[in-house]
């Protein structure tokens, strides 16, 4: 009992939390030409008439009938007055693209209308049949096999009832497996002239009938108008630099008993290797760097370890971020030793292990 309204009160905090859009099918845009949000689920609030039952909206980067992208449908409760359709979409934009947005208005279908789709599918398929299967002496001539005719038979079924939709959540209607198997046995009939007999081509025209009458039945939307606005842009996000500062430990030699390591602070500059919106948590989480420890190290009184170019140790890392700003690094450090004594140098490279907080520079003027 209590379980229901928290979960509801989880749904409402949850469309709460999300940006809302006004679409104007006008204009072809939303909130006034506003940009999609990018990286973050949104709704869109389309305006419908009293008479509208079903709102579709389709998203797509290429034709709609390519490929679509992502889909919600809104259906008026009995009784409804809503003036808006609310259409959650929870497809992940990207930042700076353009995506076409189709909204497929439906009416609910009136039996008059309902009557004369049945009517229409019948007389189509009829005809087809009686085109495609003829009587040649005592046997019925296919002009095309009976998977073909079968599989055409769909496909008036479903070209005719384009402009219609059934109850979201049902099945696409389709010929039963019984119209397949009576074409593949009518192609083997041998025909008889008994009185009183019942030719299996008129008993197929009867069973498709049928089935067509169940079709129409399972149709309730009627498609009323169509909006589509292609090219729309998303917000373009701004870009950030991620620096790194953090404590790091460097292997020098030895083993647990006699370790020898260098230690200090460093900082550098990371580079995610995916967007964790796209890519999950996992690459999102994981990152490269590169920078400098921002000390020398003595190694012994007259040596001195610090590193080349910049008489500084550089570090090149992989990392993990644990927690929302720490990461784990773990990578390489080139380090130059210097012989006070002598002059000579030489360059070496170690492990290292460190801990680090990011921080992040926004390039741009929208964060």
């Amino acid at each position: 009992m209590i379980l229901i309204p928290f979960i509801m009160g989880l749904q409402n905090l949850t469309f709460g939390q999300m940006q809302t859009l006004q679409l104007d099918p006008l204009y072809m845009h939303f909130d006034n030409g506003r940009e999609l949000p990018a990286e973050e689920s949104f709704i869109v609030h389309a305006p419908v008439k009293q008479n509208t039952a079903m709102v579709k909206m389709q998203i797509s980067n290429r034709e709609f009938d390519r490929n679509i992208l992502y889909e919600n449908i809104w259906i008026r409760k009995d009784d409804e007055t809503m003036q808006n359709a609310i259409l959650p979409n929870y497809l992940v934009l990207r930042s700076g693209s353009n995506y076409n947005i189709r909204f497929l208005y439906y009416n609910k279908i009136q039996e008059a209308e309902r009557r004369q789709i049945r009517e229409m599918l019948e007389t189509t398929a009829q005809t087809f049949l009686q085109t495609n299967i003829q009587r040649r002496g005592n046997r019925y001539n296919f002009q095309n096999s009976p998977a073909r005719i079968y599989s055409s038979l769909n496909t008036i079924l479903s070209e005719g009832m384009q402009n219609y939709e059934i109850r979201p959540g049902t099945s696409e209607p389709r010929f039963s497996g019984i119209v397949e198997n009576m074409l593949r046995t009518l192609a083997r009939y041998r025909i008889t002239d008994d009185e009183g007999y019942t030719s299996p081509f008129d008993a197929l025209l009867r069973q498709v009938s049928n089935e067509i009458n169940m079709f129409s039945n399972s149709y309730e939307f009627v498609i009323e108008d169509v909006v589509t606005i292609m090219n729309y842009p998303t917000e373009r996000k701004t870009s950030a630099l991620a620096i790194n500062v953090g404590y790091g430990g460097i292997y020098d030699s030895g083993n647990f008993s006699d370790l020898s390591y260098f230690s200090a602070p460093y900082v550098g500059i990371d580079l995610p290797l995916g967007n964790q919106v796209f890519a999950g948590n996992f690459w999102g989480n994981t990152s490269i760097a590169a920078g400098v420890y921002l000390s020398k190290f003595e190694n012994t009184g007259s040596r001195v370890v610090s590193g080349p170019i910049i008489d500084l140790p550089i570090f090149a890392s992989l990392n993990y971020r644990t927690f929302r700003f720490l990461k784990l690094q773990a990578g390489a450090t080139l380090l130059e030793e210097q012989d006070l004594i002598n002059d000579n140098k030489s360059l070496f490279v170690r492990p290292f292990i460190g801990l680090s907080i990011e921080f992040n520079i926004w390039l741009g003027r929208n964060r």
